[in-house]
């Protein structure tokens, strides 16, 4: 966000011809004005988007060589044409609307010049390491009501146990609604089924102010085929990664491994994962990490010795 009316896209995606913006502000329509720009690099492609309204969401997504229509990598908030449906309204109330009829596919949401959500306790310290009494939690199954605003009334039970951390499950957007979390396909977005990104953060507020910290549980092993770091560069034929995938091995390095194998020593996914992370750090304010499947994090081919 440049203002609140301009925005900036940028995409890293080398080898391809032609990127368009398509979204609520064209009609979704592929046309000239919307045709990215490419970066000397010759990998990056770029659009200032101008003109906006403050305030206002915006639906969007990329049109990738007149075939693939995908949403944003880094989304902070996704629409999911077969699955927010059944998200209840009480949990994500006024949610956009999806552009059914228009396009096809997860579509990315923006909002220029929204209202930052007000941090009470910024000032939080985390207990020391040695201290902590950590409480792992599944939102979808510790609260009947399945969401963050029902935990939140729910955290006297906590205190009471006398724990000081609560490690959450992955609360990033999974493929589906209901899952514990390790499906991981937009890893910057919340997911919408335990409510929206500001009841996330009062959650982690009202933590807090209880003298409790958030770890997140974070799972950068591996990504859905939904994701589009796998989308952009995908072997149809074998069903997996493409040779010339910037941030996924082709097969797995390590018998663990689910779905598609992130290659950590990657430039590309070296830089994305800090991205995450840092994301979750500055806009969430949690307080760290558990990191599911570090091991797979070596590019060691063991095969399958475990």
């Amino acid at each position: 966000y440049i203002n609140d009316t301009t925005v900036v896209l940028q995409l890293f995606a080398p080898e391809k011809d032609h990127i368009y913006v398509i979204g609520d502000f064209n009609s979704w329509t592929p046309t000239t004005n919307y045709h990215m720009n490419l970066a000397t690099n010759n990998t990056t492609w770029w659009i200032e988007l101008t003109g906006l309204t403050p305030g206002q969401k915006y639906g969007y997504q990329y049109f990738i060589d007149g075939t693939m229509r995908l949403a944003d990598p880094m989304s902070p908030l996704i629409l999911d044409p077969n699955n927010d449906n059944n998200i209840s309204a009480l949990t994500n109330p006024n949610p956009h609307p999806y552009p059914s009829g228009l396009t096809t596919g997860f579509v990315t949401v923006m909002q220029p010049g929204a209202v930052d959500y007000s941090w009470q306790h910024s000032s939080f310290s985390s207990p020391e390491k040695k201290d902590l009494v950590i409480y792992e939690l599944l939102v979808r199954d510790f609260v009947a009501k399945r969401n963050y605003q029902t935990l939140i009334d729910t955290l006297d039970y906590l205190s009471k146990l006398g724990i000081n951390a609560i490690e959450l499950m992955p609360p990033g957007e999974f493929e589906n609604n209901e899952s514990w979390g390790y499906n991981p396909a937009y890893f910057l977005a919340p997911d919408k089924y335990y409510g929206p990104k500001n009841t996330l953060k009062a959650f982690i507020d009202t933590c807090h102010r209880r003298g409790i910290a958030v770890i997140m549980d974070m799972v950068l092993n591996h990504t859905t085929g939904s994701n589009p770091l796998a989308a952009l560069y995908w072997n149809s034929t074998n069903n997996q990664p493409a040779a010339n995938n910037p941030w996924l091995n082709e097969t797995a390095r390590h018998p663990f491994n689910v779905f598609n194998d992130f290659n950590h020593e990657s430039l590309a996914t070296r830089y994305f994962s800090s991205r995450v992370m840092e994301h979750w750090l500055k806009e969430y304010k949690v307080d760290g990490y558990r990191f599911d499947l570090s091991k797979g994090f070596t590019q060691v081919n063991t095969g399958s010795d475990v």
